[in-house]
């Protein structure tokens, strides 16, 4: 309970740190849009860096789901700030 409380409170308080990061594709504002649980996802993977088995640990959650969660999440923020993505294409990066 304790854990949950206090992950709580960092995704609260990182998501107003993240809102008032101004983008001009408005990329922050995207990202602090996303559900809680997508929002989780890419705030662990992308912002922090930490890799889908810890982000799957850290969350109680399966690697599977988190990779689900990311797809997710990524085709989301591509439709807000109307950008083309393809699934798959940043692995070519």
């Amino acid at each position: 309970m304790v854990d949950t409380a206090r992950y709580a409170a960092l995704r609260q308080g990182s998501r107003r740190r993240v809102e008032l990061v101004e983008s001009k594709i408005g990329l922050y504002e995207a990202i602090a849009s996303l559900s809680d649980r997508h929002y989780d996802v890419v705030l662990l993977t992308f912002l922090i860096g930490l890799e889908t088995a810890q982000v799957a640990q850290l969350m109680g959650i399966e690697p599977g789901t988190v990779r689900s969660h990311l797809y997710t999440a990524r085709r989301k923020l591509a439709d807000k700030i109307q950008l083309d993505w393809t699934p798959g294409e940043e692995k070519d990066l």
